[in-house]
């Protein structure tokens, strides 16, 4: 338990264990529970009145604040802040306004599973304006919208990520990612060992059933990107852009005509391998996302670190701290909590934190969905040996989907649906999701068992226009860090994002130009000084 104390004036938060462990025994110290002194402070706290001395327990508490660390939000990206903070020395403590670090609300949770190494190249494109509007207006169509009030909010987000699919912009976009995804799996190396995780290892505990309990977090067993047409400009165009971004390093990709697409995979159907696709060979998938969060928030707290989840979690206000250098956080249930380093990583619920350290920025949601279906289990001869109808997850282009086979089942997982993060799923995109996921397959391939719908999901991406991430230093306040808006890869991006944060926090190089993902980039854009001020 803490609480916060007061000496000459400057309030700390210190636990009352460190007060009852203090050598000093000093007379200016009231720690004796149900009891107020001088002046009416509360239980727990102590004001030393001789401005020429500092008890052992103030010097320790103020020591505390100077070593401590406050990440909000407790996803991958937050996660992995939160640990390689944890390995650097500082005490950390994460904030996390849903009920649980790892919960089925966590837009962490319900996604493809995917480690998208490869997936520099954004969604935003060159002519894209022009196919927006019948990608709206299709049933079957990728890019959704959901009607609502927030629209209108969405007019300078719509109007920059339109003047992102300028091909300069694209290409400035495809590159700064690939600076970052190069190093995306050595990112999260070193957190997985500080927690005792072998990414290749058995879940265990953390499989989401028994049956799965032996198979290990990760399957590297590669990734199929589906094409019209692999051949053609565009498909060529944007593998000539990954393998650009992926500079200085090696990015395995090779396109398949349609008989080597369904030689991996052989109940994909005629019509949907017909334009080949592109292989990845190195591609990897999470068999459950939420296992390895689980197991990451577990390695965490096993190093000392704290998580306080609800309205305990729930950060409302960013100010200056009473000691020199920290900064106060206030949480809905009016607790405080004073820190020498603040890191806001709460993806898509991150915009209002920001403002209060001083940057008004585009930050908004792409609107994501999953469906799951449960599990066959074999019941004749012919079906205990027959090859599973999915080995890998295989991604429809152009229906904006990845379909994974999953630890509890096949997982179809994707769209891009605008609408913000107050009004709640679209039905019909469940449905939609469910049909296209089917059309993939062979009619009489499809043995994924029925659609849980306990398990239909929707999350929300956080996303910038010109689809970067936001990291770096807050224009306001020195030691508060941002790393958030990491849009379709905040699971593939978090461990080196984590790295990047936790070196500038304790002042070393971070090993990555920050400029591209910079809070301050969007000062200078026409599309966006007009709603800066609003």
């Amino acid at each position: 338990m803490t609480r916060t104390e007061k000496c000459r004036g400057i309030s700390v938060t210190v636990s009352f264990e460190d007060i009852r462990q203090t050598k000093t025994k000093c007379a200016r110290v009231v720690s004796v529970p149900e009891r107020r002194h001088r002046g009416g402070a509360s239980v727990g706290e102590h004001t030393c009145v001789d401005a020429a001395h500092r008890c052992g327990a103030c010097a320790e508490a103020m020591a505390a604040v100077r070593s401590s660390a406050v990440v909000v939000g407790g996803g991958f990206v937050g996660l992995s802040c939160a640990i390689h903070l944890q390995r650097l020395g500082k005490h950390v403590i994460l904030m996390e306004a849903g009920p649980s670090v790892g919960g089925l609300h966590s837009c962490s949770s319900g996604n493809a599973g995917t480690f998208a190494f490869y997936a520099n190249v954004p969604t935003q494109r060159p002519g894209l304006w022009r196919e927006a509007p019948g990608m709206i207006l299709s049933t079957k169509g990728a890019l959704r919208v959901a009607f609502g009030s927030h629209l209108t909010k969405m007019v300078p987000w719509c109007l920059g990520a339109l003047a992102s699919c300028a091909p300069s912009e694209v290409r400035k976009t495809a590159l700064a990612l690939g600076t970052l995804l190069r190093h995306a799996e050595a990112g999260y190396n070193d957190a997985w060992e500080h927690c005792g995780i072998d990414i290749d290892g058995e879940m265990g505990i953390y499989a989401p059933n028994k049956a799965t309990a032996c198979d290990a977090f990760a399957a590297r067993r590669g990734y199929l990107l589906l094409q019209k047409d692999v051949h053609n400009q565009n498909s060529q165009s944007a593998a000539a852009l990954r393998r650009e971004g992926w500079s200085g390093g090696s990015l395995k990709m090779e396109a398949l005509d349609q008989s080597g697409v369904r030689g991996l995979e052989p109940h994909l159907s005629y019509d949907v391998t017909k334009g080949g696709a592109w292989w990845f060979e190195d591609g990897w998938f999470l068999k459950n996302p939420r296992s390895l969060l689980r197991a990451m928030r577990d390695g965490f707290v096993a190093k000392g670190g704290e998580i306080r989840c609800g309205d305990f979690g729930r950060v409302e206000s960013v100010a200056h701290g009473t000691t020199v250098g920290s900064v106060r956080l206030t949480m809905r249930d009016g607790t405080n909590t004073e820190t020498n380093t603040a890191v806001i990583a709460a993806g898509a619920h991150s915009a209002n934190l920001a403002k209060q350290c001083g940057d008004h920025l585009p930050l908004d949601t792409e609107r994501g969905y999953s469906v799951q279906w449960s599990s066959c289990v074999p019941e004749t001869e012919t079906e205990k040996t027959s090859p599973p109808a999915l080995t890998r997850p295989v991604c429809s282009s152009e229906g904006g989907f990845i379909v994974s086979p999953m630890a509890g089942g096949v997982r179809a997982a994707g769209l891009v649906e605008l609408g913000g993060i107050e009004l709640g799923p679209v039905s019909k995109r469940f449905t939609q999701l469910d049909l296209a996921t089917r059309a993939l397959f062979d009619p009489d391939a499809f043995a994924f068992g029925e659609r849980d719908t306990q398990n239909d999901w929707l999350g929300f991406r956080p996303t910038l226009p010109d689809a970067l991430p936001v990291i770096g230093k807050s224009s306001k306040f020195e030691n508060v860090l941002y790393a958030f808006g990491h849009q379709h890869i905040g699971w593939t991006l978090g461990g080196i994002t984590g790295r990047v944060v936790a070196a500038m926090a304790v002042g070393k190089n971070p090993g990555v130009d920050l400029d591209p993902f910079s809070p301050k980039r969007f000062a200078s854009k026409a599309w966006w000084r007009l709603f800066a001020s609003l």
